[in-house]
């Protein structure tokens, strides 16, 4: 009997282990992704911030703006900002402004804007997001409101076509289909090994017992 219930046993096990394997998988790329397109609050001011890209900088009435933009090659889809402004004179940061983003393409599509906002926890960077669909030369517009005055800049984009079949897709779909396979294989392997486990311990019941039965 011991015999017959190990098996079922560790194929629940394996099984396991594929499926603890499978949210493995899933939930790292969405870490990396998170920490490769999100400002980090813990790292040195003047660094870029990881994931993104260096737009321009340059004054905007009494301030002076930093602008990045992740992904850094822009392509068509959404974009991410983040606008760092400072006091021209003074070079420190103010955290109190009023940020607003206009995106306006060179040739056809729609105008857009977006408020950059800060936070509490980061507010040293405006964060703002939109959805670009044309590509071409966009000219971004930056206003700056504050304490300091009113300023304004404006700043040009090159955005790229949307890539078919990129590498991020690529490797969505792989990880789709090893998680689907880790979930299907191990589900039929179970039910296979405990199919074979009950024809096993029927095979082995004494002959006196089926005689009995059949009685």
């Amino acid at each position: 009997m011991d015999i017959v219930t190990f098996r079922p046993q560790r194929q629940l096990a394996l099984f396991s282990f594929l499926l603890a394997l499978a949210l493995v998988l899933l939930v790292t790329p969405a870490a990396v992704m998170a920490q490769d397109g999100t400002p980090d609050g813990n790292q040195d001011n003047d660094e870029q911030i990881i994931g993104y890209g260096i737009l321009g900088e340059g004054a905007a009435g009494p301030h002076f703006v930093r602008v990045q933009v992740s992904p850094a090659a822009p392509k068509e889809g959404i974009l991410r900002f983040a606008v760092r402004v400072r006091d021209l004179e003074t070079g420190e940061d103010v955290d109190s402004a009023i940020v607003r983003i206009f995106a306006t393409p060179a040739e056809q599509g729609q105008k857009q804007f977006s408020p950059a906002l800060n936070s509490p926890f980061d507010p040293i960077f405006y964060l703002a997001q939109m959805e670009l669909e044309d590509a071409g030369i966009w000219a971004i517009d930056i206003e700056i409101e504050s304490e300091l005055g009113f300023g304004t800049t404006v700043l040009s984009l090159r955005l790229g076509p949307r890539t078919r079949g990129a590498t991020g897709a690529a490797w969505g779909t792989a990880l789709y289909l090893l998680v689907s396979l880790a979930f299907v294989g191990g589900g039929t392997w179970l039910w296979y090994s405990s199919k074979k486990a009950r024809q096993r311990q029927r095979s082995q019941m004494p002959q006196r017992s089926r005689k009995s039965q059949k009685l």
